[in-house]
């Protein structure tokens, strides 16, 4: 019997975030906006840890950078932030639902993201 299986994000009141295809989409005007791999690997990072108070830089350097044989600085952690920010000004959004939190990470507002499941194929 198939399961359910994450789709993606619902953001805000209309966008959606396809892990799959790695795109951000405006579900209202139709813009859409896709993500190479470790600006993927970072929101869904982000995504993923919405509930903590704040998500450490350290972590995010070890799990999204480290952990893919990348290395990472501060620097290169805004650089990347920045381009998610653009990206959602891109689809037609003023913002991302995250920010940065006493220069020691980031903080995401979970209450503008909510998970979307579908069901899981059986082959």
């Amino acid at each position: 019997m198939p399961g359910t299986i994450l789709y993606g994000y619902s953001i805000y009141e209309g966008l959606e975030y396809n892990i799959s295809s790695r795109t951000l989409i405006n579900i209202n005007n139709g813009k859409i906006k896709r993500f190479r791999e470790t600006k993927d690997r970072l929101f869904l990072y982000l995504l993923h840890n919405a509930e903590k108070n704040i998500i450490l830089d350290e972590d995010i350097f070890v799990n999204v950078f480290e952990k893919s044989g990348l290395r990472c600085s501060k620097s290169y952690l805004w650089a990347m932030t920045r381009k998610l920010h653009l990206a959602f000004i891109s689809v037609g959004y003023e913002r991302a639902p995250f920010y940065r939190c006493d220069r020691k990470g980031y903080r995401v507002d979970s209450r503008k993201i909510s998970e979307i499941y579908t069901q899981e194929e059986n082959c």
